[in-house]
């Protein structure tokens, strides 16, 4: 579990998609996600602090370099959807 949280860390997975979650650590250890949930509570929580660690760095580093974080505008594609489904149900 650590060699599996080490490479997930350093952004090389093997068997996961190399996101920084509880579901991708259980996919890269190859274990239950409930085993690692429940038999390995100390090893997940572990995990956690670390990816917590390596978040917060990252934003202080940014911040320290002047890179403003992302704001995505509303979506087009969303609102359309939205206007077609209450056009569709309108008639209920």
């Amino acid at each position: 579990l650590r060699a599996a949280a080490g490479r997930l860390l350093a952004g090389r997975p093997v068997t996961s998609g190399g996101a920084l979650t509880i579901v991708a650590l259980a996919a890269e250890a190859d274990v239950h996600r409930m085993a690692l949930l429940k038999r390995h509570a100390d090893l997940m929580n572990e995990f956690c602090q670390r990816v917590r660690s390596q978040t917060a760095q990252a934003r202080k580093r940014d911040t320290a370099a002047g890179v403003r974080p992302r704001t995505y505008p509303e979506s087009r594609t969303v609102t359309a959807f939205q206007e077609n489904t209450l056009g569709v149900f309108s008639w209920l």
